[in-house]
């Protein structure tokens, strides 16, 4: 059972919003990327959450054939990460990209204890990402 300190909850003040869109330090293949905030918890021991989906990205999920997804539909980040990573703010949407399937996994693996947040700037949260992808679809040798 876990304890009332590792609990989400509402997050206490942020300097960032829901629905705020952003560009942040992008891979140079991917000039264009945005992220989209679309969700903000707070944790005792991590502080705010920011979960945040990204567009205008060109994710490689296969070698053979080639294969991109476009989007990363949802990534939890600690506060300090949207602050080293976020460059200058676009604008705010009226309504959120769907993001809920990717949270709603992560949230059952966080509950268990199976997932935490990143700590790195997103830049580099998607290429880890991407050569995750990869390394589940490598060929058998």
């Amino acid at each position: 059972m876990d304890s009332e300190k590792s609990r989400l909850r509402e997050a206490t003040k942020s300097k960032y919003q829901v629905g705020q869109v952003w560009a942040y330090n992008t891979r140079p293949s991917e000039p264009d990327a945005k992220l989209t905030i679309v969700k903000i918890e707070g944790q005792d021991s991590i502080g705010n959450i920011i979960h945040i989906y990204v567009s205008n990205v060109k994710v490689k999920t296969s070698i053979k054939p080639e294969k991109y997804s476009e989007t990363i539909s949802h990534m939890p980040f600690s506060e300090a990460a949207m602050d080293s990573s976020v460059t200058k703010q676009l604008g705010i949407v009226k309504s959120l990209p769907e993001y809920s399937e990717g949270y709603n996994e992560w949230r059952q693996s966080f509950d268990a204890g199976n997932a935490g947040v990143f700590s790195i700037t997103v830049g580099k949260a998607v290429e880890y990402m991407e050569r995750t992808m990869l390394e589940g679809h490598q060929p058998e040798q």
